[in-house]
């Protein structure tokens, strides 16, 4: 059987693909306008419906939470709307999130579908993984970011004055992405971050991934609705790919630029992009792997013209060299005994690789320089 369909109905463009996972796989419905559109396909998955647990975060609009509700009901579900506690990415929330289960009645029968972003469906994936051994979880997110990022990888957990510690795998069964809920602006921020992602996991995925990307560069930034869903589910199966390599080189890989983005997060404040900060993440690892002769010059410079063509801009706060370093450091050393950042081989090709005290000096004065 195919991994992957595609199905008109109506004005409903609708896509699914498996993804596959370590030990398990997950079932990723991405449409136009798909939500309201699903619940029986989850029934004929997870077999007679029993519970459904509706969560949305705060600011999750009422008509969407409807809209999900009538669907689920009118599949056979006995839905128990929840509201997503608190705030944040940690521990406190999966606890708070069980807790929310426990009084709603919750089953390892049941089905527990979630509407939020990055945060809250990271810390529903662990809750749901957890609760009575694994609940199947539905996740909706509802912007670009969190569709491309959280069903596959979902976002570490923090603890107290170290962010982003607690790692865990994908628990989600399902994965619905809708476009129609998200900003595809391509002048606004949450769109060029997906794009930045999109760029990120292709280059550690596969040539064939990259120019996919490359080829779709000109329908992105114009906001083609349905070039943007077939992207977002092509970085989707690309992470999933990535994570669920059985070579721990390449699993590690998924780090390309993160390290560097939250490196420089920490010296230039909040008032740059998070796109930015990836897309600069990723030019200057290309650079050291040049400088390593690990990367071709012309590979760094078609990932330099892919960024721009995606409208991915660069950090243009003056940065300190030294505290940058110190930054890269405390970030790598947080985490392992040895000073290693991903670095790319070849376009589709990233691999961890030990930089130089000297090498990552005389590139970061470079990169502050040229601010």
């Amino acid at each position: 059987m195919s991994d992957e369909t595609v199905e008109e109905v109506g004005e409903l463009h609708r896509m699914r693909q498996w993804v596959a996972l370590r030990g398990s796989s997950m079932d990723v419905r991405g449409g136009i306008g798909l939500s309201g559109h699903v619940a029986k396909d989850l029934r004929t998955a997870v077999g007679k419906p029993h519970a459904c647990a509706l969560v949305g975060e705060r600011g999750v609009s009422d008509e969407l939470l409807a809209t999900y509700h009538r669907d689920l009901s009118s599949a056979g579900f006995e839905v128990r709307p929840l509201e997503m506690p608190g705030d944040g990415c940690d521990l406190a929330r999966v606890e708070a999130l069980a807790e929310r289960l426990l009084e709603a009645r919750v089953t390892a029968d049941d089905l527990v579908v979630v509407i939020g972003g990055d945060e809250t469906l990271s810390c529903a994936a662990l809750a749901c993984s957890l609760w009575c051994g694994g609940v199947s979880l539905v996740e909706v997110p509802i912007d670009a970011v969190s569709a491309v990022r959280s069903s596959v990888t979902p976002r570490p957990l923090d603890l107290a004055g170290a962010p982003q510690m607690l790692s865990h795998d994908a628990g989600a069964r399902f994965a619905i992405v809708d476009v129609r809920l998200f900003d595809l602006d391509p002048v606004h921020e949450e769109l060029r971050h997906a794009f930045a992602l999109m760029a990120a996991t292709a280059a550690c995925d596969s040539n064939k991934a990259f120019e996919r990307l490359w080829d779709s560069t000109d329908e992105l930034v114009a906001g083609n609705e349905q070039v943007i869903l077939r992207q977002i589910l092509d970085a989707v199966k690309s992470r999933g790919r990535v994570v669920g390599s059985t070579s721990a080189a390449t699993r590690q890989s998924v780090s390309y630029g993160e390290d560097f983005a939250r490196a420089l997060r920490s010296v230039s404040g909040d008032s740059v992009p998070a796109s930015s900060l990836l897309a600069d993440g990723l030019r200057f690892s290309a650079r050291l792997a040049v400088a390593l002769e690990q990367l071709s010059v012309d590979d760094m410079f078609t990932q330099d013209e892919l960024l721009e063509r995606l409208g991915l801009g660069t950090c243009e706060v003056p940065v300190d060299p030294d505290a940058l370093v110190a930054a890269l450091k405390q970030e790598r050393f947080s985490r392992t005994n040895r000073f290693m950042m991903a670095t790319p081989r070849a376009l589709g090709r990233v691999r961890l690789s030990v930089i130089p005290d000297d090498l990552l000096a005389e590139h970061a004065a470079a990169w502050c320089a040229s601010r």
